[in-house]
């Protein structure tokens, strides 16, 4: 049915209304995590491990040449330099998140920043698409299936 579609709006409304009285509780929440966050080196260690296996097996399935493999290194690089970068800037100036106002305006500046990243990656990331050949363009662009990193294609809203 349609109106499941609406579900997720008139549960956040909900929420949203129910939030300054939350919010000093939920901004606690952010604080911790943000702090296990930065005095994790660990996990950016394993985030670097799993990276590099998913760009293996992909260079694996498109069978790069060694030009390509050069082009898909340099959008990788930027990628984790961009990703590094973040994390940095977000420790070194953790966020006021006591308020409702306050995480919405936090989230607000991270969606513009994601995009701002992306938009400084996409010319790599468009080198190396474009130096693969069809066959190797039509594997790329493939859905992932969903035990490989997938990141929520669950199908049609029907």
């Amino acid at each position: 049915m349609r109106i499941w579609k609406y579900a997720p709006l008139l549960i956040a409304l909900t929420l949203g209304a129910a939030a300054p009285a939350l919010a000093e509780d939920a901004g606690a929440g952010y604080k911790d995590r943000f702090e296990r966050m930065c005095a994790n080196k660990d996990g950016d260690q394993k985030a670097s491990e799993r990276a590099q296996r998913h760009a293996d097996k992909l260079a694996e399935k498109l069978k790069l040449t060694d030009a390509q493999k050069a082009t898909f290194k340099d959008f990788q690089d930027a990628r984790t330099q961009t990703r590094a970068d973040d994390k940095a800037a977000l420790c070194a100036n953790k966020p006021d998140l006591s308020t409702f106002e306050k995480r919405l305006a936090f989230r607000q500046a991270r969606a513009e920043k994601r995009l701002a990243d992306m938009k400084a990656i996409t010319p790599k990331l468009l080198a190396f698409y474009n130096s693969l050949d069809d066959k190797q363009k039509a594997a790329f662009d493939e859905p992932r299936k969903h035990g490989d990193e997938d990141e929520g294609h669950h199908g049609d809203d029907k």
